[in-house]
């Protein structure tokens, strides 16, 4: 069509050039831009023809549905069961019978340990039975005389505490006195020496300032000549050196004699007196009241010794001994007998059905026993038929929920709506985030941590709990709601053959769809597609499926 106009201009214009030439004028600019016009003519023509074309649009309809309002929380998955598998007896990993990821059954033999370790505990026991056995035999002989030797050497003590006590009553007093009359003496003696001292200093500090005094007028009197060059520079340096030396006597005499100024305290005159007052303070509380106090209290127990002495040969004790060493050898043969079973321990099995779900150790390293501080388990097994979900929820969300309900279960794997049943709700509160800590049993339809697509312990979920649902709520496609704002949304609708643009009142957003709350007619035909080449009254038509 395009073509056929143009050919019409075209031959029009041809028809006026013998006029153009006779005006005189030139045709190629003007053959050009009638040209031009005329294409600019056709191509708005084109334009205007394709604007008027229909757009085909998609549609739907509102539809009712329910609506099922729920709150979602993070969590975790955790084994229903997890076991850690040690050795039961000590020793080197001589065989790992299972992988990380394999299924055991109960009681399968998973691993090996050297049992040699185990064979050393019996030797030990062994030795242990004849030591025990020994010591019975020389309590049933020594017993009764270890007894009452023991009486005697009661009897003897008490001996030496009586002696003990006679003497201090006798003497403990004049040593005290005596201790003072030392402190006394010992105190007088320091105040002489520091007196002796700070006469000592106070001469010693004159004579350093007339030794200052005579090298300072000398130094002057040979700093003048040596400034008329009357001396040598070593004699005026020897001259200089001397000032120097007997300046740096007479601070060291100053700083002795400061030690001794009025008012200044000595180590050696307080360390006397201090032992002075100690004596002084011993004598006052007549301190050997005390000393002989405590002599009597020894004599005292020393009685009650002799006096329980005398009781264990009374009551022959010595026959509770020859008990004891009997049950030390029953205890020494028990060991005996565990030791030996543990030899025939090296194998370990697994005590539940589940998956090897960690390896600790690896061959030849050693395996320690569950009651070894330093021991580590050879595997941890874990039961996966049923897990179980972890996570915490606000106090007023876990008002509204019981043991029992059924919640849905999300995986960050992609696995979705897992049934679990809730059946445990923490009594307490955590006070830093005021949470509840909830569990839900959570069957493991597959049971395993194979490549299957199993539920796997520790992977982070999505908790659904329903908190209630509304029915007969009118819904549209998300994408069919454009420029959502303040609760309104604009949609396109069909009205014949063109669109319409309408504001409508929204709600919530549910998946993939939004409530709409203003009421639409029935049959309305909502646009959910090519809406950014829509305006109102836009030619459109319609893609039904």
């Amino acid at each position: 069509m395009v073509n056929r106009h143009i050919l019409k201009a075209y031959t029009a214009i041809c028809a006026k050039i013998p006029t153009l030439k006779r005006t005189n004028t030139p045709r190629q600019p003007l053959l050009l831009s009638v040209l031009a016009i005329v294409f600019s003519f056709s191509a708005g023509s084109v334009i205007a023809q394709e604007a008027a074309s229909p757009i085909a649009v998609p549609v739907v309809t509102a539809r009712r549905g329910t609506i099922v309002f729920t709150k979602q929380y993070t969590g975790h998955l955790e084994p229903h069961a997890e076991v850690k598998v040690f050795a039961n007896a000590p020793g080197k990993v001589v065989a790992l019978n299972a992988v990380v990821g394999q299924s055991v059954a109960k009681d399968d033999i998973i691993a090996e340990t050297d049992s040699r370790e185990a064979a050393l505990a019996v030797i030990r026991a062994e030795s242990a039975l004849s030591s025990a056995q020994s010591r019975l035999t020389s309590t049933e002989a020594n017993a009764q005389a270890d007894v009452e030797s023991q009486l005697a050497v009661a009897q003897e003590r008490l001996m030496t505490a009586q002696s003990n006590l006679v003497e201090t009553q006798s003497l403990a007093e004049m040593r005290i006195r005596n201790q003072l009359v030392q402190a006394e003496a010992a105190y007088q003696a320091a105040v002489e020496t520091i007196e002796k001292s700070k006469t000592n200093a106070e001469q010693s500090l004159e004579r350093a300032r007339v030794e200052r005094d005579d090298a300072k007028a000398d130094y002057d009197r040979n700093k003048s000549l040596h400034e008329k060059q009357l001396i040598s520079d070593s004699n005026f340096e020897s001259v200089e050196k001397r000032l120097r030396l007997a300046e740096t006597r007479l601070e060291e005499a100053q700083v002795t004699a400061r030690q001794f100024e009025e008012g200044s305290t000595h180590p050696s005159v307080e360390k006397a007196k201090a032992e002075l007052g100690v004596a002084q303070k011993l004598v006052e509380i007549r301190s050997w009241e005390r000393e002989i106090a405590t002599a009597e209290s020894k004599a005292t127990q020393a009685q009650a010794d002799l006096t329980a002495a005398q009781r264990l040969v009374e009551a022959k004790s010595w026959e509770q001994e020859i008990e004891i060493a009997r049950a030390s050898v029953s205890q020494t043969e028990e060991q005996l007998k565990l030791a030996q079973e543990q030899v025939s321990a090296a194998t370990i099995k697994s005590p539940i059905d589940g998956v090897i779900a960690t390896r600790h150790l690896n061959m030849g390293d050693y395996a320690g026993s569950a009651s070894s501080p330093t021991g580590k388990p050879v595997f941890t097994v874990i039961g996966v038929k049923v897990l179980k979900a972890i996570w915490s929820m606000p106090v007023t969300d876990a008002r509204r929920i019981h043991s029992g309900e059924l919640v849905l279960i999300s995986t960050d794997a992609g696995i979705r709506n897992i049934i679990g049943s809730i059946d445990f709700i923490s009594p307490t509160v955590n006070r830093e985030n005021n949470t509840v800590l909830v569990h839900a049993s959570v069957p493991n339809s597959v049971g395993t941590l194979a490549h299957n697509g199993g539920l796997r312990p520790g992977g982070t979920i999505t908790v659904s709990i329903k908190t209630g649902d509304r029915k007969n709520v009118q819904l549209l496609p998300l994408h069919s709601v454009l420029h959502i704002q303040n609760g309104s949304g604009t949609i396109f609708t069909v009205e014949g053959n063109a669109a319409r643009r309408e504001q409508v009142s929204v709600g919530a957003v549910y998946g993939g769809e939004i409530e709409v709350t203003a009421r639409l007619l029935k049959g309305t035909l909502v646009i959910v597609g090519e809406q950014h080449r829509l305006q109102d009254g836009t030619p459109v038509s319609v893609i039904r499926d």
